[in-house]
């Protein structure tokens, strides 16, 4: 009794099973979304903390001493380029001023004289040597009139020095005057005042310090081991602490190594930067440099990554079944991430409905994929830290 009850049984499983093979049977190859391996170059990055700084950013001094008249302008001052600063006290300069002009007035005076004495003697000297000959002619007196001719060439040498005395006096007045308005010598904000309302200042002395706002770059201490790989003109993305990003440019790699951090000073150009919020001097940036040539690798998109508890698989569509490949993590490109196994750029990997496949498993695009361009992309992306794939642990 019991054995009958046995074969029954077996005889319903295995009815069952037949049915359930049937039924996948029926059912055909399991229905996938693909997405080629792409051959891309990628660039080994560096993450580096670097800042905003001034191309132009002075203390701003008094060119003459003086008494402070007027400060026109506070900490957080925007100023264009000429305008008035600090105004130093003009009332002795434009008392030195009139008597510079005077003395000038009075030279040209001179020199006019000199030039009319000068004039009288040489007409008489030549009206007498046109007597040479004659009877009335007598050489005492042509020695006369030649020393008198000299002493008034003299007397007019003398004049025009002392004109051109009187000019440098009072061009330097001039000056004077003009330099007792600071004026900022660019656009730009004031960050610092020194200058306050009756001080008195030597020359040379700070009125305010200037930066101008407008023209900023980044400077990073890249570490010498790897600012062989920075060349200038080189492109990479800059990150500001407020979220924006930005692409700075490589313009100078200066010949310049801190001895004590093994870093040498890079500087960046920045391109325009659209946003409400001005950017800032010392403002911090985040950049991602460059430590090596690019390299040509294959990637696949993050969503073909299966894990397994022996690292990570792909599956490749290869004979319309799924074949799992091994491969190694590398770098990352986006949305994608360098892998190295059994790969061949152009490939279709698995990327939806790859959680629950089985090795040799039949499988199916729905739509079918356009067909690969050879070779894959050939963009170069910067490449970070890996980071972790979102595919699925099996």
């Amino acid at each position: 009794m019991i054995t009958r009850a046995v074969r029954v049984f077996a005889a319903v499983v295995a009815l069952v099973c037949a049915s359930a093979v049937a039924a996948h049977a029926q059912r055909g190859p399991t229905h996938v979304i693909v997405s080629p391996v792409a051959e891309v170059e990628v660039a080994e990055t560096q993450t580096l903390i670097a800042r905003l700084v001034a191309l132009n950013q002075s203390v701003v001094a008094t060119r003459i001493p003086g008494i402070v008249g007027g400060v026109e302008v506070n900490v957080g001052t925007h100023v264009k380029q000429g305008d008035v600063l600090v105004r130093l006290d003009t009332e002795l300069l434009e008392i030195e001023l009139q008597r510079a002009r005077a003395t000038f007035e009075q030279a040209e005076a001179g020199v006019r004289a000199a030039a009319a004495t000068l004039e009288t003697a040489q007409n008489v000297y030549t009206r007498t040597a046109n007597l040479r000959g004659s009877a009335a002619y007598s050489q005492g007196r042509m020695d006369d009139l030649t020393s008198e001719k000299s002493r008034s060439e003299a007397e007019l040498a003398r004049a025009e020095a002392a004109i051109a005395f009187a000019r440098s006096g009072l061009s330097t007045a001039e000056y004077n005057i003009r330099n007792a308005a600071i004026r900022a010598p660019y656009d730009g904000v004031v960050v610092e005042r020194f200058a306050s309302l009756g001080e008195y200042l030597n020359t040379g002395a700070p009125v305010v310090r200037l930066i101008d706002d407008d023209d900023l770059e980044i400077e990073a201490d890249v570490p010498t081991e790897i600012v062989a790989a920075v060349d200038p003109g080189d492109e990479v993305t800059a990150l500001f602490d407020d979220g924006r990003l930005a692409t700075a440019i490589v313009r100078a790699v200066v010949p310049s190594e801190n001895a004590s951090t093994r870093t040498r000073p890079v500087r960046f150009s920045i391109k325009p930067v659209d946003s409400d919020k001005p950017l800032a001097a010392n403002q911090s940036v985040t950049l991602e440099a460059p430590v090596g040539d690019p390299r040509t690798v294959l990637a696949v998109s993050k969503d073909a990554l299966v894990q397994q508890s022996g690292g990570w698989i792909i599956f490749v569509v290869r004979e319309g079944k799924a074949v799992p490949v091994n491969v190694t993590i590398g770098a990352a490109t986006g949305n994608r991430f360098e892998v190295r196994g059994d790969l061949r750029a152009g490939e279709m990997v698995i990327v939806r409905g790859n959680e629950r496949l089985r090795p040799g498993q039949p499988v199916a695009f729905d739509p079918p994929p356009a067909a690969p361009v050879a070779g894959g992309d050939a963009n170069t992306v910067a490449a970070g830290s890996a980071g972790t794939p979102s595919g699925s642990a099996q």
